[in-house]
């Protein structure tokens, strides 16, 4: 008020009394009261209502205003004074209810005769605005309500202007944001305005019982100014009268409770505002058909919410799938609301068509209103500006094609004998991988039950993760699960190089760059030996892990594109990052450890859509979710230590025994590599993590890549932290010993962070679209410029990417030349085959007996020692001292057996279901006495045998002491635990979690999307 002008050129008309109300955030309220204050036309009064709580008792003051007519002044004009009170409103849960509490306590004038409601962000846009308000009353006197003209704060773009009746909603039929060029300016009735700046008679409020706060904020203005029309009252618009609404809660920069945010960190009230259009709904029809009416809500809601995932609208469809029940809850005040607006209701929706949008406007309007959505963010692009993009396009897939084709012939090259076999009807193997004999059926059971089929009789366990991974990549082979483990062998190089180059893609647009590092990082399979040792759980995180990070970065808008055009934040990017993160977390759990850590650094550093972040690691947590709930249940049985192992067959000669080993010791345990020694290969090794390390250290004193390289620095110290902790963790027991958990993926996860801090270093390298007519002055500039130093540091960096891929390449050619990767066609006799596929409970004992004190067994289901049964839960049960009690049965009969005849030994495995016992050849002469020879007779001269097949692989004894139709397992726990009511609800939440993003994450075409996103 101490500010205020002092001017003769206003009035004051003491029969408006205007009602300001204000919360927490005042950021907007200096503005208004200047705009309120400037009016030509001042208000009698002026009421602040108080919502923070500050105010106890009102407050009074007033100034003095001295009229001057506009003429010739003939006698001393008479001053007029402003009133201004400021009341509590503590307490008030809606705008309406704000004015509701201020009018309790201002205590105005008798004469005042309208109210002139303002949001403390609602300012008027000029000094005209409530005398134009009142010039549209004198001319309309039947008017009730006079709303204004709705624009943002800069007043330039419209809000509304009016809105009309629709099928028991309304409809503004204005597109939001749409530029205000005064082609709305023709309307005057209207059934409802918004009530921010909106003149509205005292009697005619007073007479429907004021503003209903039930309907919130968002639905106020909509029923009050239903029940005007419903009473008899008139509604009009003035368009002439604008106001600025920044409408700071609508747009998420006020909280719920009225305290200030930022742009950036903004929240979302589009439940409340869904929820308070929903109350509107319900309350305009009869309450004998809310009922049906919430029925067919209720299902319409699944259609919407598919359809608004389809639309990369993930939060809509949550708000639409809460909406049905939101209205349970409701229910007492949709019933008072509903009367009173019965209540009042004396003309009928049918007289007031004149004010009803009917369905070829709404048809329109919705036509325009996508149209201009569908045109905001979109840069136009000239014809040669597209031009430029696409030869762009051609180039980069030109080079990533060939970068693919590289790596697939490299892997298949350095193994082409067994990728010759592939087309063999055998399974690939290797000293870390079981062959498997698997049906898809078979995997698809081991893939999703809590049972490991291959311990003794079976024990409840949770499934191996992986195997989730096995059972998709058999569905490209047609359930040919051996066909689909050397498709994982030979598509990781391609794969893995292309997942790279997509995340190098993130920091530089540098071709060579991307290329080299998506080969060097497809080479860290070759450098760690993963793919001599068919090492599958390790390359499936070599191909999917790159991506996801690449999908992140995309996610929140935090990457290099091509000019012209610009970054912009993607849901769908962000469901394919959780997507890609299933695989990865499948394969290696303990990854899920490192993630958990790092993404808290994501959400600190990432400046939007952090809510977007939160929701990437929930597919990975319930592919995980069986072993994540066993480990915690059972954490005092030891279960965690399953975390840390995989799918492979651990051993003590790779993994070492768990130590508290340095960084450079783990690291040097993972790759076979020592650091000090003076061989060339290891100093090839040595010289590369050196260079790789000063490159990732330069990145973070890079202006332009600050956020970026510290996020990925969090990306290394989670990798390093996670391999000190899996290299102190025992996972299992084998001949030698304890055997430690792999350092192998906390190290992958430095890797990859340092391979991305070396792309930083390459700089944006954006090749920059410049119009012909600029061309001149641009050349000049660039032969001024650092130009030719970047290029230089550029084609250094890209020399050093050479070198790294060729001493990776060398290092795991001659450190890991015999990793036992070979495909296997052998397998059961066809007569013990056949006899495993007539029932899924028979098994056959398998013998092998490498030294005269020493003997191995396994329980067989399939033609081969399978795969699907290896169970990193059952290994940590071992570790912990846990032995199953059929399992010490078996390995005590087998003992007896290596030593001398035993019928009773026989008939422990006969008893235990066991249709036969397969004894495996040791490949020695048959003229030696060898341990295979002893237990070959042992089992002979035991009663209860009979031997049906030998070969030089070795013989199968069936066992006759029961009849064949008891010989099976008992498969009673086996099926209480498949028919488990845990099982189903984590199968079903997992596959509609898995639809839900997949349905944001399919591709939908939109205009220049294809040039942007490739």
């Amino acid at each position: 008020m101490a500010s205020r002008p002092y001017t003769h050129r206003q009035d004051v008309d003491a029969g408006i009394a205007a009602v300001i109300t204000v919360e927490e955030d005042v950021r907007f309220l200096t503005a208004t009261l200047r705009s309120v204050l400037t009016q030509n036309v001042l208000p009698g009064t002026i009421v602040i209502a108080d919502a923070t709580g500050a105010t106890g008792q009102p407050v009074t003051s007033s100034f003095e205003v001295i009229p001057s007519p506009s003429g010739p002044v003939m006698e001393m004009p008479q001053s007029k004074h402003v009133n201004v009170r400021i009341v509590r409103a503590k307490g008030a849960r809606s705008f309406g209810d704000a004015v509701n509490k201020a009018l309790d306590y201002a205590e105005l004038n008798p004469e005042t005769r309208a109210l002139w409601l303002l949001h403390d962000d609602s300012r008027p846009a000029d000094a005209y605005c409530l005398e134009r308000l009142l010039e549209a009353w004198r001319n309309t006197p039947g008017a009730s309500v006079l709303g204004c003209k709705q624009c943002d704060w800069d007043g330039t773009q419209l809000h509304n202007v009016g809105l009309y009746a629709g099928r028991h909603t309304v409809h503004s039929l204005v597109v939001d944001g749409e530029p205000d060029q005064e082609q709305y300016d023709g309307r005057q009735d209207v059934f409802a305005v918004s009530l921010a700046g909106a003149l509205v008679s005292l009697n005619q409020f007073q007479r429907i019982k004021g503003i209903n706060s039930w309907f919130t904020t968002y639905g106020e203005s909509m029923d009050f100014c239903r029940r005007v029309c419903l009473s008899g009252g008139r509604v009009v618009v003035v368009p002439r009268a604008e106001i600025a609404h920044r409408r700071a809660r609508y747009e998420g920069v006020r909280t719920r409770g009225g305290e200030a945010l930022t742009s950036d960190h903004a929240v979302r009230h589009g439940v409340a505002v869904a929820r308070a259009a929903q109350r509107y709904r319900y309350t305009d029809m009869a309450m004998s058909s809310w009922i049906v009416v919430w029925l067919w809500r209720l299902i319409r809601s699944f259609g919407v919410a598919i359809a608004m995932l389809f639309g990369k609208k993930p939060f809509e469809a949550w708000v639409e799938l809460c909406l049905p029940w939101l209205a349970l809850t409701s229910i007492p005040g949709a019933m008072r609301s509903r009367r009173l607006v019965a209540k009042q209701a004396k003309v009928p929706m049918s007289s007031l068509q004149v004010l009803t949008a009917d369905r070829r406007q709404i048809t329109q309007f919705h036509d325009r209103r996508d149209a201009f959505e569908a045109q905001q963010g979109v840069v136009l692009l000239s014809p040669l500006e597209r031009a430029h993009l696409k030869a762009r396009i051609r180039r980069r897939w030109t080079w990533a094609l060939m970068m693919a084709f590289v790596s697939f012939a490299g892997i298949v090259g350095l193994h082409w004998p067994v990728f010759r076999a592939v087309f063999s009807d055998g399974s690939l193997y290797s000293h870390a991988l079981l062959p498997t004999g698997a049906s898809f059926h078979q995997l698809a059971q081991a893939a999703t039950t809590p049972w490991v089929f291959g311990a003794g009789t079976g024990i409840p366990a949770p499934p191996t993760p992986w195997l989730l991974v096995l059972m998709v990549s058999s569905l490209v082979t047609l359930g040919h699960v051996g066909g689909a483990l050397a498709l994982m062998l030979f598509a990781a190089a391609p794969l893995a190089a292309l997942s790279f180059w997509a995340l190098a893609g993130i920091f530089t647009r540098s071709d060579v760059v991307r290329v080299l590092g998506g080969l060097l990082w497809a080479s860290t399979g070759i450098m760690f030996g993963w793919y001599a040792q068919a090492n599958l759980p390790m390359l499936t995180v070599l191909v999917f892990l790159p991506a996801a990070f690449a999908f992140v970065f995309r996610a929140v808008g935090m990457y290099h594109t091509e000019d012209p055009l610009r970054p912009r934040p993607s849901v769908q990017a962000a469901a394919l990052s959780a997507l890609c993160f299933i695989p990865a977390v499948a394969a290696e759990p303990q990854l899920l450890l490192a993630l958990i850590v790092a993404f808290p650094a994501f959400l600190l550093f990432v400046r939007r859509k952090r809510a977007t972040l939160l929701l990437i690691p929930v597919p990975a947590a319930f592919a995980v979710a069986p072993t994540l709930v066993n480990a915690v249940r059972y954490a005092h049985l030891g279960s965690w230590r399953q975390l840390f192992g995989d799918i492979t067959t651990p051993s003590s000669d790779v993994n070492g025994s768990p130590a508290a080993l340095s960084l450079l010791e783990a690291a040097g345990r993972a790759l076979d590599w020592r650091p000090l020694s003076a061989d060339p290969l290891d100093l090839a090794v040595t010289v590369l993590f050196l260079v790789m390390t000063v490159l990732a250290i330069a990145s973070l004193v890079l202006p332009f890549a600050l956020r970026a390289s510290r996020l990925m620095w969090v990306v290394i110290l989670c990798g390093a932290a996670l391999a000190l902790v899996s290299s102190r963790v025992a996972i299992a027991v084998d001949a030698d010993g304890v055997v430690a958990g792999s350092a192998s993926p906390g190290i992958l996860l430095m890797i990859l962070g340092f391979l991305s801090c070396v792309s930083l270093v390459a700089g944006g390298a954006v090749k920059r679209f410049h119009p012909l007519h600029a061309v001149g002055e641009i050349e000049t500039t660039r032969r001024d410029g650092l130009r030719p130093v970047i290029v230089s540091g550029r084609a250094l960096l890209s020399i050093l990417l050479v070198c790294c891929v060729a001493v990776q390449c060398w290092y795991g050619i001659e450190r890991h030349r015999d990793g036992g990767l070979a495909m296997s066609r052998a397998g059961l006799p066809m007569v013990t085959t056949d006899y495993l596929s007539s029932g899924a409970d028979h098994r056959v004992l398998a013998i092998s007996a490498q030294t005269r004190n020493a003997v191995d067994y396994a329980v067989m289901r399939t033609s081969r020692g399978d795969l699907i049964d290896s169970s990193p839960a059952q290994r940590a049960r071992l570790v912990n001292g846990e032995h199953d009690a059929i399992d010490s049965a078996l390995a005590q009969a087998c003992a007896t057996l290596l030593s001398n005849p035993d019928e009773q030994a026989i008939a422990t495995i006969s008893g235990l279901g066991f249709g036969g016992i397969y004894v495996v050849s040791d490949g020695e002469s048959a003229a030696t006495a060898t341990p295979y020879e002893q237990l070959n007779a042992n089992i002979a001269a035991s009663d209860g045998t009979q031997a049906l097949v030998s070969t030089n692989d070795g013989v199968y004894y069936r066992l006759t002491l029961r009849s064949a139709e008891s010989q099976n397992v008992d498969t009673s726990w086996q099926r209480r635990t498949q028919s488990s009511g845990w099982r189903v609800a984590w199968l079903a939440c997992l596959s509609v979690v898995l639809a839900l993003y997949c349905l944001v994450a399919l591709p939908r075409r939109r205009l220049v999307n294809g040039l942007e996103e490739a």
